[in-house]
């Protein structure tokens, strides 16, 4: 082992850990408590000190605590994060959808890094990258080896420096010199009048000034576009800022009406939020949609107005988080993000599913069954339940994706497929008009080959599983014959699938090309074609009985 120069360890970790033990002690009466997290903290000293010194190998003092850090952390909830300085950016993004970088999202997938997403105008987007270019090298640096984080750092830099990329394209190696800017992702990612009557707004993600994104779009639908009613999309959103979603509720009903209330543990941290300003229209039909992954400012924006009986809510069951997220400044540039509170939706309801501070036997939160949820009422009335999530007014489902589908994606058949079609094909017709012909699919299937079918279904594993004990048991010929015909006849029923599926591999595919063309804008004006959601709050908003007799249930 190496000669270390051994100094006064203890010395150097007390300093800052006095403070904090100052610190919890005026925070907290409960004496045990205290004396336990000083007893504790002098532990974990002494542990790191030895082992620090003693170690047979040398380590990384500030690796181990960071990791002791995080597996800390993960003992409350899976939003309680620390983030040092080299991660700070990642809030910022968080909260306002902006960073410093190209525009560009790069996953290893086929043992190559390939660009899989590219925002419209961004500086990726106008040095001519593509979705599907293989990323062999950046400013000179071979990335083949590198972690996702290496490279995030690479392509990452202050707005105005310039990366070159090294990448493949169609099996020809160039260089593309990309100047770094400052990117936003717009959270409204398409707007549009849908049918004579009726907007949409698509929100997929709650960062700074979404409200205003929203209120702009509204407006010009209203005002512009004449639409009578709206959809509000917020399938897919995880959240985000709650004074956006407080906004975005105070778009539509009265100044003065209770929207959210956080309470926590530090009294001085509760709040309650109520609408303080005019609102933009408190008369217009609305409908919400929402699905299992529409989750915390998606959920306050549709519970509330559910509780204010202001819109109809279409969909599946949110996901359930009710809990709030402070982000408070620490020491050395690094950040803590961490629960402070949960939230209360205006008839009572916490639409919080798990409870992180009851774990069960293999350390998984616990969850509120059904028969214990209780009942709540909105603005008029209606029967509400705190579900563990908001359960829509009106139930649609997600369709389940095929076997043959999610193998074909899954394997990056469909993603390569595109990036020949892109090879190609210059242009192709706009989204709401684009439509691969019979010929182009027979194309796909000639491309997908063997692997079309190569995929293991759960009747498959057991087969197999059931074959392999034959073979150990008995010796019959006959049963393995028998055995050898069922595996035949699940390998034609594969072959039947692609036919019994077509339409939704067909989807798969069309939407894979179009983001080459068009972008996430593009796909989704593709999809509102077919999207039974969507079809559904078109017949509540054009039936106006029908949209009454929700809030009269």
């Amino acid at each position: 082992m190496k000669n270390r120069k051994i100094f006064n360890f203890k010395n150097l970790l007390l300093v800052p850990l006095a403070g904090l033990i100052i610190g919890f002690s005026s925070f907290t009466k409960d004496d045990n408590d205290d004396f336990e997290l000083i007893k504790n903290l002098e532990i974990f000293h002494t542990l790191m000190r030895d082992i620090r010194i003693l170690y047979v190998d040398e380590v990384s003092s500030g690796e181990l605590i960071k990791n002791a850090m995080d597996e800390m952390l993960k003992k409350l909830d899976p939003y309680t994060v620390y983030y040092p300085e080299s991660l700070v950016e990642d809030v910022m993004f968080i909260n306002t959808g902006e960073y410093a970088g190209i525009g560009a999202e790069i996953v290893k997938q086929d043992g190559d890094y390939q660009i899989v997403e590219i925002f419209k105008d961004s500086p990726a987007d106008k040095a001519g990258l593509l979705i599907g270019d293989k990323i062999l090298k950046i400013n000179d640096k071979d990335i083949k080896n590198k972690t996702n984080d290496e490279i995030g750092m690479l392509m990452k830099g202050e707005p105005g420096t310039m990366a070159t990329f090294t990448i493949e394209r169609y099996s020809k190696v160039s260089n593309y010199n990309v100047k770094r800017a400052m990117v936003k992702e717009n959270s409204v990612t398409y707007y549009g009048k849908i049918s004579d009557k009726t907007g949409y707004i698509c929100l997929s993600s709650f960062t700074e000034n979404c409200s205003k994104e929203v209120k702009s779009a509204f407006l010009k639908l209203k005002n512009e576009q004449k639409i009578e009613n709206l959809i509000l999309d917020l399938r897919n959103n995880p959240g985000g800022l709650l004074i956006e979603a407080v906004n975005i509720v105070n778009l539509f009903v009265n100044k003065g009406e209770n929207i959210v209330e956080m309470k926590g543990r530090v009294e001085q941290w509760n709040k309650a939020f109520k609408a303080e300003n005019s609102p933009i229209d408190t008369k217009m039909p609305i409908v919400v949609l929402v699905n299992g992954q529409s989750a915390s400012a998606s959920e306050i924006v549709s519970g509330a107005l559910q509780d204010l009986d202001r819109a109809v809510i279409i969909g599946e069951k949110t996901y359930g988080k009710g809990l709030v997220q402070t982000t408070k400044d620490m020491v050395y540039n690094s950040k803590l993000k961490i629960t402070t509170a949960k939230y209360y939706i205006p008839s009572g309801r916490c639409i919080q599913k798990l409870d992180y501070s009851h774990k069960d036997s293999t350390g998984k939160a616990t969850q509120i069954a059904e028969t214990q949820n209780r009942t709540f009422k909105t603005k008029n009335g209606r029967l509400v339940k705190d579900a563990g999530g908001i359960l829509p007014d009106i139930t649609v489902n997600s369709d389940t994706l095929s076997l043959i589908a999610e193998n074909l994606i899954a394997k990056n058949i469909i993603f390569n497929y595109a990036t020949k079609y892109k090879q190609n094909h210059a242009e192709i017709a706009q989204p709401d008009k684009f439509e691969l012909s019979d010929a182009e699919m027979s194309d796909f299937k000639i491309f997908a080959g063997n692997k079309l079918f190569d995929y293991q279904s759960e009747s498959d594993a057991i087969l197999e599983e059931l074959q392999e004990a034959i073979s150990r048991e008995y010796s019959d010929a006959n049963i393995k014959t028998n055995i050898t015909n069922i595996k035949t006849s699940l390998e034609k029923q594969k072959q039947q699938e692609f036919q019994k599926y077509q339409n939704q591999i067909k989807t798969a595919i069309s939407s894979e090309i179009i983001t080459r063309y068009y972008y996430k804008e593009g796909v989704l004006k593709y999809n509102l074609r077919h999207d039974k959601f969507v079809e559904q709050a078109k017949n509540v908003l054009n039936d106006a009985n029908l949209y009454k007799k929700v809030f009269n249930n």
